[in-house]
C-alpha cells in the first residue's frame, strides 16, 4: 500500500511540475471563453423548446406552408368613460397605426380605421370603410358606425369590445413562429413597446401582448436575473467562505474557481450558438453554489494538513500541497461525479432548454472540478509557505461543543428507531396525498406576478377580445375533394356557434364561413324570408359573371386593407313584401316565444323579428344548406352558389383556403381565453367530441398551431421529469454499488434521495406549486447534490464501524465526524440556491425554494432514516474492508490485517 501511495504522489508531482505553464493555460482558456460570451443572445420562444421533429411542430409548419404564417402582436386600447367612436381618439389611433407601419418587420396592421364593411344599400351591395375618411364626429355618423359594428358579429371581440369601450389593433410581423424570439424580432418589439409607452391620450389606457412581446419581456427578466442574482449568490458564497476560513486565500481561491467555471460554461454556449433561456439564468447560480464546494474541500484540506510555517522551503511546501491534494482528490472527484450524474440526466429529455442546460451544467461541473484541482494547487505552490494565522496555528483536534451537541442529538434519534420509522411513514402518507394534488402545467402567464404589464394586457385581451392563444383547425375530405360543400361549411358554422356560445374559454372563431354568410345575406336581401322565388333564381348567374374583388378589404382574416373607400355591387332588386298588422303581430309573438324559450335578450328579440321579415337579408345570414329554400335541386347546385361567392371574395380568402378557385383544405382559427393547459385540454375535448358527432363522416379535422406546441411541451416536461429522475437515481445506484462492491449499498444510498423527492412533490401539491419546465428539474438537482450527504454519511458510518467493529460509541463517532459537515454544507448550498427566490420569474423563485427545501430534507434524511436502516438491517457491505480504508485504519488502530479482514 505504501508503494502505491508513493507512486500516486509521484505521478501527481509530475503533473504539477510546471505550475506556471498550467496557470497560464487555465487563464488562456478562461480568456478564450470570456471573449465568446459577448456573442450570447436570448431566445425564450416556446417553439424552440420542443424538438424540430416533434409532430406538433411538424403540424404547425405544415399549416404555415399551406395557409401562410403571420405572427400577431395585439394592442388593446381601453376608454373607461367614453366609447371609441370619437373623432379625436380615432385620429390618434390612426397616427399610432402610421408609426407602427414604419417599423421594420411590420407587414401590415388591422384596426377599426382601415377595415372594410359589407352592407346592403339601395343600389345593391356596398363595400366601404367602417370609419369614413371624412368622419367629423357628428351624432348621425356615430350612429351609422355603431350600426355597422352591430350589424355583423365578425367585428365583435376582434376589432371592438362588446361595449365599444375598447378597440384592438392587430400588428402582423413578417416572420414565422419559430422566428418570434430572434434578435430582429425582439428589436421590432422594442420599437413597438416604445410607441405604446408614449401613448398618452386622455381617458384611455393601452395594453400590449402577443408571443413576440412576451418573449421580449422574458428576455428582459432573464437579463435582470443574471445581473442581479449572480452578484447576490457571490455575496452568499463569500459569506460562507469567510465564516469557514477568515483568510483571503481561503475566500479568493474557491471563488476564483467557480467564476472561471461559469465563464467556461457560458462561453461554451456562445461558441456553439446556443441562446440563453429562462433555465440558463440558473446555470451561473448553480455552478457558483455547487462548484464552490470543490474549492472549499481542497483549500480546507490544505489548511488542515499542510504545515503553516513560512520557515520551510518552497520545495517542501510544494510536496505538502501535492500530498494534501492526493488525499482530497478522491472525495472531491466522487462529489463532482455524483453532481455530474444528476446534471447529465437532463440530457435524456426532449425539452430543448432542459437538454441544453444538462449539457452545459455538466460541462460546468467538470470545469469546476478540473479548475479546483489545478488552479488552486498551482497558485498555492507559486505563492509558497506563509505564516499561519492565529486560528490555524492554535488549531487542535478537539471537537467543538456544537459538534458534540449535533452528534448526541442524532444518536438519540437513531436509538428511537421505531419512532423514526413511524414518523417517516406518516411523512410518506402526507406526501402521497400531496402528490395527488400536484398540477402539471407550464402556464406562460404565471411566469410573472399579476401586476406585470404584459400579464395585465393578456388578461385584458382575454376579457374584452378573443384572447392571445390561437388554435388552428385544418379541415379536408378523405378523398381530397372540394371542401366548399354546404354540409361541411354548415358544420363549421354550427361548431363556431357552439364554441362561442357554450364554451366559456373560447373567445372568437374566425373562418371563411362568416364571409360567405354575409354575401349570402346581401344577395338575398330582397327575397322572401321563407325562400328564394323561382323568378329570382337567375340572379345566381349574375354572380357567375362577377369579377374577383380585392376591394372588400380583409374583413375575414384581417390581413389587407381596402384601396377604395366604397364599392357598389349591383344586385337584382324586387319590391319589398308588405305585411299586414296581423302578420306583424303573429311574427312578434313567434319571436317572443323564441325569446322565452331560449332566454334571449331584447337585442336578440329584435334580431329574430328581423329574420322573420328578412330585414336587410337577415333570414339569409346562413350557409345555404337547404336546396328548396334556394330553389335548387341538389347540394351540388348549392356548392356552385358558394363557389360564386368565392370568386367575389377574391384574395380575401387568403389564410383560410389553400386555393381560391377549387379549395381542398380550409382553416378555422379558434381564439382561446385559457391560461393553463388543463383548460385548453377541456376545449380540445369539446371540439373533438363535436367534430365526431356533428361533422360529415368523410371529413378529416385536425388541430394544430401554438396551442398544440404548448400541449406537447407540457407532456415533454412530465416525460423529462420521469426520465431524469430515473437516470440520475440509476447512475447514483451504480456509483455506490461499484464503490462499496455491493448492490445493497446502491439501494441504501437512494432511499434518502427518493424520500426527499417524494416530500418535495408532496409539498408542491399542498402549496399549489405547479410542475412546469422549471420545477421539473428539482428532483434531479436533489439527486445530483443531495447524494453528497448520503455518501458522506455512508463513508463515516462505514469507517467508524470498521474502527470500532460496531461496538462502543461508533454511532456517536459517525455523527461527530459527519453531522455538522453535512448540515453546514446543506445550509450553505441551500442558501446559494435560495437567491433564486428573488428571481423575477415565479417558477425560478419556486425552484429556489424547493431546492433549498430539498437540501434540508435530503441532509436530514441521510442523518436519520439511513442510520436507522443500517442499524436494523446490518448490511454486509458495511462490514467489508475496502482497500482505501486499510491504510488509515491501520495507522490509527493497528490490527492484524489478515485476521481482522476475515472477521469482518
Amino acid at each position: 500500500m505504501m508503494k502505491k501511495e508513493k507512486k500516486r504522489i509521484f505521478s501527481i508531482n509530475k503533473f504539477y511540475k510546471h505550475p506556471v505553464a498550467m496557470l497560464i493555460t487555465i487563464l488562456a482558456i478562461t480568456l478564450f471563453f470570456a471573449l465568446q460570451i459577448i456573442r450570447l443572445n436570448f431566445d425564450n420562444n416556446n417553439f424552440r423548446f420542443i424538438p424540430k421533429n416533434d409532430p406538433s411542430r411538424i403540424s404547425a409548419k405544415k399549416i404555415a406552408d399551406i395557409f401562410g404564417e403571420d405572427v400577431p402582436i395585439l394592442i388593446g386600447i381601453e376608454r373607461r368613460f367614453s366609447t371609441i367612436i370619437d373623432k379625436e381618439f380615432l385620429d390618434e389611433v390612426k397616427q399610432l397605426d402610421e408609426k407602427l407601419k414604419e417599423i421594420e418587420l411590420v407587414k401590415n396592421t388591422v384596426l377599426i380605421t382601415n377595415t372594410t364593411h359589407i352592407d346592403i344599400g339601395e343600389e345593391g351591395i356596398v363595400s366601404e370603410l367602417i370609419i369614413p375618411p371624412d368622419f367629423s364626429g357628428a351624432e348621425e355618423e356615430i350612429k351609422s358606425i355603431k350600426h355597422k359594428l352591430r350589424s355583423w358579429d365578425m367585428y365583435e371581440r376582434s376589432l371592438v369590445s362588446e361595449d365599444l369601450h375598447a378597440t384592438q389593433i392587430l400588428v402582423f410581423l413578417n416572420i414565422t413562429n419559430e422566428e418570434s424570439g430572434s434578435p430582429e424580432t425582439i428589436a421590432a418589439c422594442r420599437k413597438i413597446m416604445k410607441l405604446t409607452d408614449s401613448w398618452n391620450f386622455p381617458d384611455s389606457k393601452i395594453y400590449l401582448t402577443g408571443t413576440p412581446i412576451f418573449n421580449e419581456i422574458v428576455n428582459e427578466a432573464t437579463a435582470h436575473d443574471l445581473s442581479f442574482l449572480v452578484p447576490l449568490v457571490i455575496i452568499v458564497v463569500l459569506g460562507v467562505l469567510f465564516l469557514s476560513f477568515r483568510r483571503f486565500t481561503g475566500v479568493f481561491l474557491p471563488l476564483l474557481t467557480v467564476i472561471c467555471s461559469v465563464i467556461w460554461a457560458l462561453g461554451a454556449m456562445a461558441l456553439f450558438n446556443v441562446p440563453l433561456s429562462i433555465l440558463s439564468t440558473i446555470l451561473p447560480i448553480i455552478l457558483i453554489a455547487v462548484g464552490s464546494a470543490y474549492g472549499i474541500h481542497v483549500i480546507n484540506h490544505y489548511y488542515d494538513e499542510v504545515i503553516q510555517d513560512d520557515s520551510i522551503s518552497k520545495e517542501e511546501h510544494k510536496e505538502q500541497v501535492i500530498k494534501a491534494l492526493s488525499e482530497v482528490i478522491r472525495p472531491v472527484f466522487l462529489a463532482a461525479l455524483t453532481t455530474f450524474a444528476g446534471f447529465v440526466s437532463f440530457c435524456f429529455t426532449s425539452v430543448v432548454p432542459i437538454f441544453e442546460f444538462g449539457i452545459f451544467s455538466s460541462f460546468g461541473v467538470v470545469a469546476a472540478f478540473l479548475i479546483s484541482i489545478t488552479l488552486i494547487p498551482c497558485i498555492l505552490i507559486l505563492r509558497g509557505p506563509k505564516k499561519p494565522s492565529m486560528r490555524w496555528a492554535d488549531k487542535k483536534d478537539n471537537t467543538s461543543r456544537l459538534d458534540r451537541g449535533i452528534a448526541s442529538t442524532f444518536v438519540l434519534i437513531a436509538e428511537h428507531s421505531r419512532s423514526v420509522i413511524l414518523f417517516v411513514g406518516l411523512i410518506i402518507i402526507f406526501s402521497v396525498f400531496g402528490v395527488k394534488k400536484l398540477v402539471i402545467d407550464n402556464v406562460l402567464m404565471e411566469y410573472f406576478d399579476k401586476d406585470v404589464a404584459v400579464i395585465q394586457s393578456d388578461s385584458f385581451m382575454r376579457k374584452h377580445f378573443g384572447g392571445s392563444k390561437v388554435l388552428e383547425m385544418v379541415i379536408k375530405t378523405q378523398d381530397d375533394s372540394d371542401v366548399l360543400r354546404p354540409d361541411i361549411l354548415k358544420a363549421i358554422d354550427d361548431l363556431s356557434s357552439f364554441l362561442e356560445e357554450e364554451v366559456e374559454d373560447v373567445g372568437k372563431v374566425t373562418s371563411i364561413v362568416p364571409l360567405i354568410k354575409r354575401l349570402n345575406q346581401a344577395y338575398n336581401a330582397d327575397e322572401a324570408p321563407e325562400g328564394v322565388s323561382t323568378e329570382s333564381q337567375g340572379a345566381d348567374d349574375g354572380i357567375n359573371e362577377a369579377e374577383p374583388s380585392d376591394d372588400f378589404g380583409d374583413f375575414g382574416n384581417f390581413e389587407e386593407e381596402s384601396d377604395d373607400d366604397t364599392q357598389i355591387a349591383e344586385s337584382t332588386s324586387k319590391p319589398k313584401k308588405q305585411y299586414s298588422q296581423e302578420e306583424i303581430m303573429a311574427m312578434l309573438n313567434e319571436a317572443a316565444e323564441e325569446r322565452a324559450k331560449n332566454n334571449l335578450s331584447a337585442e336578440d328579440l329584435v334580431y329574430e323579428f328581423g329574420k322573420k321579415i328578412n330585414y336587410k337579408g337577415l333570414a339569409y345570414y346562413e350557409i345555404p344548406s337547404d336546396p328548396k329554400k334556394y330553389g335548387k335541386n341538389s347540394q351540388e347546385e348549392l356548392s356552385a352558389i358558394m363557389q360564386n361567392y368565392l370568386i367575389l371574395l377574391g384574395k380575401n380568402t387568403e389564410g383560410f383556403l389553400d386555393n381560391n378557385t377549387k379549395p381542398k383544405t380550409l382553416k378555422v382559427n379558434i381564439q382561446l381565453r385559457t391560461v393553463g393547459q388543463q383548460d385548453t385540454d377541456k376545449v380540445l375535448e369539446e371540439i373533438n367530441e363535436f367534430v365526431h358527432l356533428k361533422f360529415p363522416k368523410d371529413v378529416i379535422a385536425e388541430t394544430g398551431g401554438f396551442v398544440l406546441v404548448e400541449k406537447t411541451l407540457n407532456k415533454l416536461v412530465v416525460e423529462s421529469q420521469l426520465i431524469s429522475v430515473g437516470v440520475s437515481l440509476f447512475i447514483v445506484f451504480i456509483i455506490l454499488s461499484v464503490y462499496y462492491k455491493s448492490v445493497f449499498a446502491g439501494f441504501f444510498g437512494i432511499i434518502p434521495l427518493a424520500l426527499s423527492i417524494l416530500i418535495n412533490f408532496g409539498i408542491m401539491g399542498r402549496l399549489g406549486i405547479k410542475l412546469n419546465i422549471g420545477t421539473a428539474m428539482v428532483a434531479s438537482f436533489a439527486i445530483g447534490i443531495g447524494v453528497d450527504y448520503t455518501i458522506h454519511l455512508l463513508a463515516a458510518y462505514h469507517k467508524c464501524f470498521l474502527k470500532t467493529k460496531g461496538s462502543g460509541q461508533f454511532l456517536y463517532l459517525t455523527f461527530l465526524g459527519s453531522g455538522k459537515a453535512i448540515l453546514f454544507n446543506a445550509v450553505s448550498v441551500g442558501a446559494g440556491f435560495a437567491v433564486l427566490m428573488f428571481s423575477k420569474f415565479n417558477m425560478l423563485s419556486e425552484l429556489g425554494f424547493l431546492i433549498a427545501l430539498i437540501m434540508i430534507t435530503s441532509s436530514l434524511g441521510s442523518l436519520t432514516i439511513l442510520p436507522v436502516l443500517l442499524n436494523l438491517m446490518k448490511p454486509k457491505f458495511i462490514r467489508k474492508l475496502l482497500p482505501v480504508d486499510i491504510k488509515e485504519i491501520k495507522n490509527e488502530y493497528p490490527f492484524n490485517e489478515e485476521k481482522d479482514t476475515e472477521e469482518v
